[in-house]
């Protein structure tokens, strides 16, 4: 069963904002190369390095997500996809980082693993606890 319950991920304005800032980022760097007269290969190679680490950056912002559904959840990440069936799931908690100061929302699995939880804050836990089946 793939029935999508919630989907927790930044809201489409913050992630236009971010992906113009993205885009601006990406302009400044080119042009400041090109301003600058590198050398052919060493601006190739920096353009490239520009393109692929704001692209890294604005795909994992457009995919990165959690996903609860009616057989589990999953977790969405810019190149893959963790899913855990409820029966594997142990508990989904909070833990506090101390640097800097914030607190994760984390799932622990029945093998002893823990993954967080992107977009899940505590405001979901109530939420997230009464979708899952008992």
């Amino acid at each position: 069963m793939d029935v999508t319950l919630r989907e927790y991920r930044a809201d489409r304005r913050a992630r236009l904002k971010v992906l113009g800032l993205i885009a601006v980022m990406l302009a400044c760097g080119v042009l400041e190369v090109v301003i600058n007269d590198v050398p052919g290969w060493v601006a190739a190679l920096l353009i490239t390095v520009l393109v692929v680490v704001d692209g890294v950056w604005a795909l994992s912002l457009w995919r990165t997500r959690t996903v609860v559904r009616a057989d589990g959840i999953v977790v969405v990440g810019v190149v893959r996809s963790r899913t855990w069936a409820w029966h594997d799931i142990r508990d989904v908690v909070v833990e506090p980082q101390s640097s800097p100061p914030r607190r994760l929302i984390r799932l622990h699995d029945t093998r002893g693993g823990k993954t967080t939880l992107p977009y899940v804050t505590e405001a979901h836990l109530p939420d997230l606890h009464a979708l899952r089946p008992h």
